[in-house]
């Protein structure tokens, strides 16, 4: 298996996120402030003007310090239940572009590059891999579409780390089933060896494979686009990538 593969974080959440204050320490020190307030209180109890001056600056501390603490808890707690009201309702197109993309490692279509690249060698495995990886992703695909298939707890934080399986897979197949081989193609001599008709005929359907390929990138691309901005993953460390390297005709 490729090391890029091995290397990569499904977290469902990056790291480098800066942590809020710990709530028992701001209310522990507002806690102090009003202790001190109240002594003060009681030693100046014969002056009620002066009294419920400091009793009001006392609350005006409490409430600015609690408020930071309060908001951004607030805020992450909607942005949590906007992001799973969004991975529910968009479960299952990730569905179907992962079924799309399962149609790609199919060993019985001859539209992928791969099936067409072993038919040129004559389904001879050792040619064949001299052009293209061993078939690793197959497997792997079929653990993660019955775990995606299966999710129970579709979550803001599920969706994120399922997506990111797929993006993986699509960036690892299009490194090592796409690119790799049409780069490995360009100076082989199987194509080239074959007769002036065959020849014509297996150019145009690897030609066909690639604007089939291309479509798919272009489409998942848009799908990731949408993701980013429906879930608000305005921070990079956040944002699904959406660059895919298009491999180059032959």
């Amino acid at each position: 298996m490729p090391q890029s593969y091995l290397n990569e974080n499904f977290g469902p959440e990056p790291p480098g996120r800066a942590t809020s204050p710990n709530p028992w320490q701001v209310i522990s020190s507002v806690v102090a402030a009003l202790a001190a307030v109240s002594s003060v209180v009681v030693q100046w109890k014969g002056n009620r003007v002066f009294a419920s001056i400091l009793v009001a600056v006392a609350l005006i501390a409490a409430v600015s310090i609690l408020y930071q603490p309060v908001a951004a808890y607030s805020r992450a707690y909607m942005l949590r239940l906007r992001r799973n009201l969004v991975a529910r309702r968009s479960w299952p197109e990730l569905l179907r572009i992962e079924k799309r993309f399962g149609g790609f490692l199919n060993q019985n279509d001859s539209t992928n590059l791969r099936g067409l690249i072993s038919e040129v060698c004559n389904r001879n495995a050792d040619e064949v891999a001299k052009l293209c990886p061993p078939d690793y992703l197959d497997d792997y695909y079929g653990l993660l579409r019955t775990r995606h298939v299966k999710k129970a707890e579709r979550t803001g934080a599920s969706f994120r780390l399922a997506l990111s399986e797929i993006h993986q897979m699509v960036c690892s197949y299009n490194q090592d089933y796409v690119l790799t081989p049409m780069s490995r193609l360009k100076v082989s001599p199987v194509v080239g060896q074959l007769q002036p008709h065959a020849r014509e005929h297996y150019e145009e359907r690897m030609k066909q494979s690639r604007e089939h390929w291309v479509r798919f990138l272009g489409d998942f691309k848009e799908f990731i686009d949408k993701t980013n901005h429906d879930l608000r993953y305005d921070d990079p460390r956040e944002a699904i990538g959406t660059y895919f390297e298009h491999p180059k005709a032959l």
